[in-house]
C-alpha cells in the first residue's frame, strides 16, 4: 500500500504516518515530514525550524507552495533588507519555472542539467504533471535521520553510510554497525526478521561483533531490547533493538 511505504503528499491528499510517541498531531506530523525532507533535498531545499512550526498548520501542498515562492528571484512573501544579490542566469531554470508560473501553457522538459538554481530544482522534484506532489520512502527519511544524528554524536569516528546500514569505526574503537527500519515496533512481538538476518550475516562473516537495530520510538518501545540467537550461541556477539527517538524535531 502507497500509504505504508511512503510519506508526503499528492495535491491535497496527505500521506502520513500514524500517531507515535508524541506525534500525536496532523500539524506535529507534517512538523516531522518538513524536518525530515530537509536531510532529502538539502541541496535546494531547507525548511528552518520557524517554517516547520508555521507551515505544520496548513497542508504539505500549500507548504511547498509557500517554499517555492518564498524561493523565487522576486518574492512578495518575504522582505530582505538591502543587500547585494547576485543572480545567476540559467535558461533550463528560467523554463522550469516559468512552466510552473504559467501552467495554462505548459510543456513537458527535459532535464538533464544538475546545475539548476535550487527553485528550479524544488519545482522539478516537487511540481510534476501540473500537480504538487511529493512522495518520499519512509525508510530512507528514517535512515537519514539517523545518520545526521549519529555523525554529529561520534564526530570524532569515521562514519560509513553503507545505504542499508551505517557504520562507525576509529582506530581504538571496535566497529558498529546501525541497522535502520521504520517499523511500529511491538515489544511482545517485535517484527524485526528481515534486519536481524542480516545482523547474523554480518556477525558470521566476522565483520562486526556489536550491532544495533534502529526504529523510531513509539509509546511501548521505549527500552532497548537484547536479541539472542540460538546459532550465535559459540560467538561473542551483542545485538540490541534499539528505541531512536524524533522528538527533537518538535522541540524549540
Amino acid at each position: 500500500m502507497l500509504e505504508n511505504n511512503l510519506i508526503g503528499f499528492m495535491q491535497d491528499k496527505e500521506y502520513l504516518p500514524k500517531d507515535f510517541d508524541e506525534f500525536n498531531s496532523l500539524n506535529r506530523l507534517r512538523q516531522l515530514f518538513l524536518n525530515l525532507s530537509n536531510n532529502i533535498l538539502k541541496s535546494y531545499c531547507h525548511f528552518t525550524k520557524y517554517e516547520q512550526r508555521k507551515l505544520s498548520t496548513i497542508s504539505l501542498e500549500k507548504a511547498f507552495t509557500y517554499k517555492i515562492k518564498s524561493m523565487l528571484p522576486i518574492s512578495f512573501i518575504k522582505v530582505q533588507k538591502k543587500s547585494k544579490m547576485i543572480f545567476n542566469f540559467c535558461p533550463v531554470s528560467t523554463k522550469i519555472i516559468n512552466n510552473y508560473l504559467n501552467t495554462t501553457k505548459s510543456e513537458n522538459i527535459f532535464i538533464s542539467n544538475k546545475k539548476l538554481l535550487p527553485v528550479a530544482r524544488l519545482i522539478s522534484i516537487c511540481f510534476v504533471n501540473n500537480k504538487m506532489q511529493l512522495l518520499i520512502d519512509k525508510h530512507l527519511l528514517f535512515h537519514e535521520f539517523v545518520l545526521k544524528k549519529v555523525r554529529k554524536l561520534h564526530n570524532d569516528k569515521t562514519v560509513i553510510d553503507l545505504g542499508d546500514s551505517i557504520c562507525i569505526k576509529s582506530e581504538n574503537f571496535v566497529g558498529l554497525k546501525i541497522y535502520t527500519s521504520w517499523k511500529d515496533i511491538e515489544v511482545k512481538k517485535p517484527d524485526i526478521k528481515e534486519e536481524l538476518d542480516d545482523a547474523i550475516k554480518s556477525i558470521k562473516k566476522g565483520e562486526f561483533y556489536q550491532i544495533y537495530l534502529a526504529y523510531p520510538k513509539n509509546n511501548e518501545f521505549t527500552k532497548q531490547i537484547p536479541v539472542y540467537v540460538d546459532e550465535l550461541k559459540n560467538k561473542e556477539y551483542q545485538i540490541k533493538a534499539i528505541p531512536y527517538s524524533l522528538r527533537s524535531i518538535i522541540k524549540n
